[in-house]
């Protein structure tokens, strides 16, 4: 596939953020170990494995644009499929577009741990809670640390939304780079 031809795929969707939403449910499912086998339905085995192998399949996807794309190229691509992911969310975001301290405190009781806003740089901090990687795609062990670049993207929509205005945002500590939390540190632009 040519790299125009990607960017047209991943722009439709295919890439993976269409197939999130559906597979979020089953990741919890599938690495829920506290299921007795006894009471797992045949088809649930089933989507278990098609789940493992969308995993391994998006980690192979990422290695082979590591092979084919420069540094640049890639995050500019996670990125926007991080935007392009966080679009399923617009209405929640739009819900506090211009209400940013309720917003913070909305993510508080999902995935975030705690927050710091500084008003007058302009910098804020979000420190997730202890997790795994929210991503359904991502494969412990396999999925590379850059992915961490749609996170980026995503946080950067979402934020962008909420406020109306363009932000910056920088990983500070992501568990696809060794850490326990994603945190991100977002500059509100002008």
């Amino acid at each position: 596939m040519k790299r125009n031809e990607f960017f047209k795929t991943c722009g439709a969707g295919i890439c993976g953020c269409g197939v999130l939403g559906l597979l979020a449910p089953l990741a919890a499912r599938a690495d829920d170990t506290t299921v007795p086998a006894a009471a797992v339905p045949e088809d649930y085995t089933l989507l278990k494995q098609q789940l493992e192998g969308a995993r391994e399949r998006f980690a192979k996807l990422l290695s082979v644009m590591a092979e084919q794309l420069d540094d640049a190229s890639r995050g500019k691509i996670l990125q926007s499929l991080g935007s392009q992911c966080a679009q399923d969310y617009g209405p929640f975001f739009n819900t506090y577009r211009g209400d940013l301290p309720g917003f913070l405190e909305k993510i508080k009781t999902a995935w975030v741990e705690r927050t710091e806003y500084n008003e007058k740089t302009g910098m804020l901090r979000t420190v997730g809670k202890p997790a795994p990687c929210a991503c359904p795609l991502v494969k412990a062990g396999r999925t590379p640390a850059e992915f961490c670049d749609c996170s980026r993207g995503w946080t950067q929509a979402a934020f962008s939304t909420v406020l109306g205005r363009p932000v910056s945002v920088e990983i500070e500590e992501s568990v696809l780079r060794g850490g326990k939390r994603c945190s991100f540190r977002i500059g509100i632009k002008g």
